[in-house]
């Protein structure tokens, strides 16, 4: 595979990941307005980190560089996280407080769904954030060349 083959394999394996564990918010938020954050941990995003890097480490098994075949990937989560702001971990802290955290007033006139929708809305694009700041890396570590900034502004 081309790099732009490889790049939208993995762009559809971030949206395939992304419909699987948030479905769709909007309708839910609409339709269904769930009072209880359910299966949105905080955790969340880091299980789907993880089931997109075992992806990508079959990706690379196949289409590693000549050089670079029969090495593991490297990738840098820990660090990738990182330069995701400080200030979307702390939105998110807060968004899940505010989520989970029933109020009387908001069991009687069933308005927790606000919160819950909001917090579920921050999570997703924070994993979106995750996932694409991966992607990113792993093409840098397939072609061998440094993607530039503007690539992410893209997106």
């Amino acid at each position: 595979m081309n790099k732009e083959q490889i790049e939208k394999v993995c762009a559809d394996k971030e949206q395939e990941l992304l419909r699987k564990y948030f479905g769709n918010l909007v309708k839910e938020a609409a339709i269904e307005r769930p009072e209880t954050i359910g299966s949105y941990t905080k955790e969340l995003p880091l299980q789907i980190e993880a089931e997109f890097r075992a992806f990508l480490q079959e990706l690379w098994k196949e289409e590693a560089p000549d050089a670079l075949k029969g090495t593991e990937l490297v990738l840098e989560e820990k660090r990738l996280r990182e330069l995701i702001t400080e200030d979307d971990r702390e939105s998110i802290e807060v968004a899940f407080e505010d989520a989970s955290r029933r109020t009387l007033l908001e069991r009687i006139t069933k308005t927790n769904h606000k919160d819950v929708t909001y917090y579920k809305s921050l999570l997703e694009a924070y994993t979106r954030d995750l996932l694409l700041v991966m992607r990113h890396d792993f093409l840098e570590e397939i072609t061998g060349k440094h993607i530039e900034g503007k690539a992410f502004q893209d997106e």
